[in-house]
């Protein structure tokens, strides 16, 4: 795999979310009205399946895959552990992208609303999952990539239910933590993955 190939789609999905961050940062659009209300609607049953789901998928899910990551590296010397610790700390911290663009939640709330919070967390765990799975064992690349996808999804959906955010702010909280995951595992030396032998046990500095 080329490192331009990453680089450039790393880079298209960052520059994606920032673009739709501006377009929805004064007002949100149709979509998201239409969405919020559809969600009202949805009622209680929903929305305390959402709370479960937003518990668990959640900034303290990408809390203890960090800590998680920075101790095996340091207990084990594992440079890999190392640098999926900053990959998930780097695309983690996207989040902070919200300062800039300061949207409005759909309920009052004192935290910007765009990007979401939750979904950017647990997106930077996906991503780093994904990526320590193509390095540690390829064949199950596609499982990880799968059940990452649907954790993403709900998470994104349980924030929706909840009136924390728009849906909006979960499309651009997954295209910019992708983004700068793509590009951040690229700086890394974590993609591509092809040339790593044995399965990739290690990635040396």
């Amino acid at each position: 795999m080329s490192r331009v190939f990453p680089a450039c789609v790393g880079a298209v999905l960052a520059l994606t979310s920032v673009v739709l961050g501006v377009a929805v940062d004064t007002a949100p659009p149709g979509l998201d009205s239409a969405l919020r209300g559809a969600a009202v609607g949805l009622g209680p049953d929903f929305q305390r399946a959402a709370d479960v789901v937003s518990l668990v998928l959640s900034p303290g899910l990408a809390t203890v895959a960090l800590v998680s990551l920075v101790l095996r590296a340091w207990l084990a010397r594992d440079v890999l552990a190392l640098k999926a610790a900053v990959l998930l700390a780097v695309c983690w911290a996207s989040v902070l992208s919200r300062w800039f663009y300061l949207r409005v939640r759909p309920v009052q709330y004192d935290l910007p609303s765009y990007p979401s919070g939750h979904v950017t967390a647990v997106t930077a765990v996906a991503v780093t999952a994904v990526v320590l799975c193509a390095h540690l064992r390829p064949a199950l690349v596609r499982p990880v990539l799968a059940v990452s996808a649907v954790a993403v999804v709900l998470c994104a959906a349980s924030r929706v239910v909840l009136e924390m955010h728009w849906f909006t702010d979960t499309v651009g909280a997954v295209l910019a933590t992708t983004g700068v995951g793509l590009v951040a595992a690229l700086a890394l030396g974590l993609l591509p993955v092809s040339g790593v032998a044995g399965g990739g046990r290690r990635v040396e500095p």
